[in-house]
């Protein structure tokens, strides 16, 4: 596999460092310590009458770091921090680099979409949360809250060894060529060497007071952050309105005694035209992210006498700030604010197109490099090797090619003239232009797209995909708002049947812009709040909520961001605005599913209303046996026959999931076999990022082994998988073994949308193995046989053959029954299969590293957050993910099967009453009650908190099975449930020396004791912190 930090460039960078003592041997947190030590009671930061001082940082930041380090995370490790900037922030970040990671923030108020899409680029598994803040991150390790890490006892120091001023110490994104913003990772030395630079005589010193701005995940913050802690003075964090006000910001200037303001060009030319003497009370105010306007620049000049301005130029790549200039040396009749000269760490070079020096007053590219030289773009070897070059006038040094044009004028500063790669810099972002054309070209509905920056806004020009049609533009634009940050969404977009030509046959944009003097108005750029009470205004409203982006009469909820986690809070926020009864959750999930506008929701919320206790308790009847035919003859045996004692080749689908993660880990360490894993992802470099994150989450390395792992782009729900006809056709002649473990696990989507991913992924592995027939080795569900229990059946052995299936209730579980029908088909036919029903699929034994997206741990954290257990007869059959996966690979690898079922169940499991037992003997205080009232309190749990990861399973106990007036989850009580057989799963393993432990009190205190150290359970007597290891689009119970 990819070794995660392929992209990160290795290179001596010592050209441009200070002296020995200097950033090649501090790290930040050690920096800051010995601030801390020298003068604990200073102020660290002050907000709102309250005050941290730097020893309270220490404190708080050790005592964090030594519950990350608990939880699972090592150096080298990428932790997200979600939220605002304010006192916690320090904290967080020093918790997180002193554990030996790199923290990487993340914006609370992202489109969850676009929040996940960041998480996972950066390989974030952990998250420390701020408080206030709303993380919507899903497939986590470790979710902590910021102000539950507790300094008292004191924390014991943490210090990972081997942490050096050259591992990353944070990551930021910056926009790409793709539409998807780029992870750069920044070193500890770069920031360190920021902190010690001079700044043009103005670093921060101990006791100022230092105005923090900037929103954490904007890459500027850097500089409001570590310059001030790491040289003792004091950060105050300024509301977001105070910041944009001028009157307020002088007010907040002067109350809190500010000497220093790190501002946006935007900001500061905002105040320079409004109140230019608000900014008197600073020593110092400096401006970056856009050229500087040199008559505003005057201006304050002028109303400040005693204040410093500078001109701060650099890019996210060099950490933050590269050159400075000092605006009063401005001549009075200069008509530019130059960038001026390079920080004392840093190193600029003019180049000409051949990389020779460009002379003075030459314009040319500008190179910059230094100790603030970051680490390159984190899964993007080939961009990092495009823009950080070797030196073509520094032997042995690395550059960034910045993309910008400059002149070195004959005072020796630089004058920016523009972008040679077209960013551009709007209201200090940096955008790339040519990846919101990307973007938008990436919508059904667009053919062309060009964007320029007009008068300080985007402007956005396209043509439509086919001619004669139209280009929704409003649609466009919300599809926009869920991909990218709101400062790179276009303020206008102009739709024209084509775009005018020049002579050379391109796109003529000055025609284009010429055009735009001709064109009405575009639509707001946000949608108004929804005003009255009719259930369309309500249904808008709540999608806004959930989603976060704009919401249009005709959006579709999916293609704005939405998913199954999101369609259950839609639901349920849904049901409380309404007053309808909870069992009408599932049929208007069906309803979302088949019309996913506002209208046509809104149309099955008015359904509810009108009938609220009768639900429509199913969809359109299915014929689950003739959905179960496999569809084709298998062709005629050809090929060598595989070997399968000792494969060389395995396919295993499912490798980005729980049990996928354990059955690669263990088919690399019992066979010497190449494993193939189609992953839903970009491309192969974002597979396996996937399934190496997927690996490090549960604490399996997989390093011992990379190169024996290929990964792959694929769809399940598509013919070959998603996969080109050569791709399929050279695995089918190589595969030796197919191990199926990928599907869709979800609880509350029916049949007709599990489908395509787990009926029709299951025939195209069919097709793959058919030819040469390759083994089959099929992880079902032991859901598969609930049918037999309401039907009257107490037993069902592993070799009978399915049946009840209009009995099964939910979606999950048909179309699994489905796919083991098709399975025996093709069986029928010669092809080799083995099918496995696990029941429980839990933690495993050694750590109880577990999957906590599961119905039953769920139910735990309901208890736990309450108090309240329902008093049920629900058997405990927990069987740990390192059994089941040693036990498939283990038969698997022993010969060919011949279509036997194998139940993966515990032959000695315990009670619910038995878990409540060690939960009250871990501190809990628990009151039973029956069933029926425990459900009304369930409903009102998830009414008060509809993004409690209990809500997406709240159908399986309101629900009633069909053909029997019980929930489905009471289809799983003992007594209606089936006893399963277990005969062909204990003589396949009788040699094998795997045995399944027992469900006792030492296997469920190992379980609690991870649910305490992730944090998805607060232990009651406070020592743990607590958490959410939120669900992802997987809603469901054994993956």
């Amino acid at each position: 596999m990819e070794p995660p930090e392929a992209a990160v460039v290795a290179t001596d960078r010592g050209a441009a460092r200070t002296a020995a003592s200097g950033p090649a041997t501090d790290t930040v947190h050690g920096l800051f310590d010995a601030r801390a030590a020298a003068a604990p009671d200073a102020t660290a930061a002050t907000h709102g009458g309250r005050r941290l001082s730097y020893g309270e940082v220490r404190r708080r930041s050790d005592a964090l770091a030594a519950r990350l380090c608990r939880s699972g995370v090592v150096r080298g490790d990428r932790v997200g921090v979600v939220g605002a900037r304010g006192l916690d922030a320090p904290v967080a970040f020093l918790g997180v680099l002193k554990a030996g990671a790199a923290y990487v923030p993340l914006d609370d108020t992202a489109p969850p979409a676009r929040q996940q899409a960041m998480a996972d680029d950066a390989g974030v598994h952990t998250v420390v949360t701020l408080p206030g803040s709303t993380c919507r991150v899903r497939r986590l390790r470790t979710r902590v809250p910021v102000d539950e890490a507790r300094p008292d006892p004191p924390a014991e120091a943490v210090r990972p060894p081997g942490v050096t001023a050259d591992d990353c110490a944070y990551v930021m994104f910056t926009s790409g060529s793709t539409g998807r913003p780029k992870p750069v990772a920044v070193p500890h030395r770069g920031v360190v060497a920021l902190a010690r630079s001079d700044l043009v005589g103005q670093r921060p010193r101990p006791g100022d007071r230092v105005l923090h701005g900037y929103a954490l995940s904007s890459d500027a913050s850097t500089i409001e952050v570590w310059p001030p802690l790491l040289n003792g003075a004091c950060l105050v964090p300024v509301d977001r309105a105070d910041l944009l006000s001028p009157d307020a910001l002088e007010r907040v200037l002067r109350a809190e005694g500010v000497a220093i303001a790190y501002l946006t060009t935007g900001v500061f030319h905002h105040v320079a035209r409004v109140r230019p003497a608000a900014l008197r009370a600073l020593r110092f105010v400096s401006a970056g992210g856009e050229a500087m306007d040199p008559e505003l620049a005057r201006t304050v000049l002028s109303a400040c006498p005693g204040t410093a301005v500078v001109n701060f130029y650099g890019p996210t790549e060099n950490t933050v700030v590269t050159t400075a200039y000092d605006v009063r040396r401005l001549p009075a009749d200069a008509t530019a604010v130059p960038i001026g000269r390079p920080l004392e760490h840093c190193s600029c070079h003019v180049v000409r197109a051949d990389g020779t020096p460009a002379g003075v007053g030459e314009e040319g590219d500008l190179l910059v490099g230094g100790a603030g030289l970051a680490l390159g773009y984190l899964g993007d070897p080939a961009l990092t090797g495009r823009r950080f070059r070797s030196s073509p006038v520094e032997p042995g040094a690395v550059l960034y090619d910045t993309g910008d044009r400059v002149v070195r004028l004959a005072t020796g500063d630089l004058e920016y003239r523009g972008r040679a790669d077209r960013q551009v810099k709007l209201r200090g972002h940096r955008i790339e232009l040519d990846g919101v054309e990307a973007r938008i070209r990436a919508h059904a509905d667009v053919g062309e797209a060009v964007v320029e920056l007009s008068g300080g806004t985007l402007v956005g020009y396209v043509t439509p995909a086919r001619p004669g049609a139209g280009v929704r533009v409003d649609l466009v634009r919300r599809d926009l708002a869920t991909w990218l940050p709101p400062s790179a969404v276009p303020s206008r977009l102009v739709e024209l049947p084509a775009f005018p030509v020049n002579g050379a046959g391109k796109v003529d944009r000055g025609r284009l812009r010429a055009l735009l003097a001709d064109r009405p108005a575009a639509v707001p750029a946000t949608v108004p709040a929804p005003r009255g009470d009719g259930p369309r205004e309500t249904v808008t409203a709540v999608w806004q909520a959930v989603l976060r982006v704009p919401v249009g009469e005709a959006d579709d909820f999916f293609a704005l961001g939405g998913d199954s986690l999101l369609a259950a809070e839609v639901v349920n926020r849904t049901l409380t605005a309404f007053g309808v009864d909870a069992r009408h959750g599932s049929a208007l999930i069906r309803e979302l599913l088949d019309d996913p506008t506002p209208a046509g929701f809104t149309a099955a919320v008015r359904r509810a209303v009108e009938r609220p206790r009768t639900p429509d308790r199913a969809g359109p009847a299915v014929d689950f046996t003739a959905e179960a035919e496999l569809g084709f003859r298998l062709p005629r045996r050809q090929g060598p026959p595989p070997r399968v004692h000792d494969p060389r080749h395995v396919l295993l689908t499912g490798a980005s999931g729980f049990i996928g993660a354990f059955l690669l880990d263990r088919l690399l360490r019992r066979t010497g076999a190449e494993v193939h894993c189609p992953v839903r992802a970009r491309d192969r470099g974002h597979a396996t990022r996937r399934v190496r994150a997927n690996l490090a989450r549960y604490g399996l390395g997989g390093d011992h082994a990379a190169d024996r792992v290929t990964c792959f782009p694929a769809d399940l729900g598509r013919p070959l998988l998603g996969l080109d006809a050569r791709h399929a056709a050279d695995l089918a002649r190589r595969l030796d073994l197919v191990v199926h473990a990928g599907a869709r696990v979800n609880f509350l989507y029916p049949y007709r949308a599990l489908r395509s991913v787990n009926v029709d992924g299951t025939r195209e592995v069919v097709r793959l193995a058919a030819p040469r027939r390759v083994p089959v080795h099929f992880l079902s569900t032991i859901a598969v046989v609930a049918g037999f229990g309401t039907a009257g059946v107490r037993h069902v052995a592993e070799d009978r053959p399915l049946d009840h299936a209009d009995r099964l209730t939910m979606g999950y579980a048909e179309s699994k029954w489905v796919a083991e029908r098709l399975l025996r088909d093709a069986a029928d036919q010669g092809l080799p299969v083995a099918v496995y029903r696990p029941y429980e699929v839990t933690g495993d034994q050694a750590g109880g590293e577990c999957n906590t997206e599961t119905a039953i741990c769920s139910l735990i954290r309901v208890v736990a957050d309450t108090g309240l257990a329902p008093d049920i007869p629900l058997p405990l059959d927990f069987v740990p993910v390192d059994h089941v996966s040693d036990a498939i690979v283990h038969i698997a690898t022993s010969g060919t099967p011949d279509h036997r079922t194998y139940h993966l169940t515990n032959p000695r499991p315990a009670t619910f009453a038995d878990l409540l037992d060690r939960m009250r003997a871990a501190g809990y205080d628990i009151t039973t009650l029956p069933y029926p009232e425990w459900v009304g309190e369930l409903v009102r749990h998830v009414e008060a908190d509809p993004t409690s990861p209990t809500a997406p399973f709240v159908p399986l106990c309101v629900d009633r099975g069909h053909k029997a007036d019980i929930s489905v989850k009471e289809m799983y009580f003992e007594g209606t449930f089936p006893v399963l057989g277990r005969s062909a799963v204990e003589a396949a393993l009788a040699d094998s020396g795997l045995r399944c432990p027992p469900v006792d009190d030492e296997l469920l205190d190992r379980y609690l004791d991870y649910f305490f150290a992730s944090g998805y359970l607060t232990r009651p007597d406070g020592g743990a912190v607590r958490g959410t290891a939120a669900a992802g689009d997987a809603v469901g119970g054994t993956r």
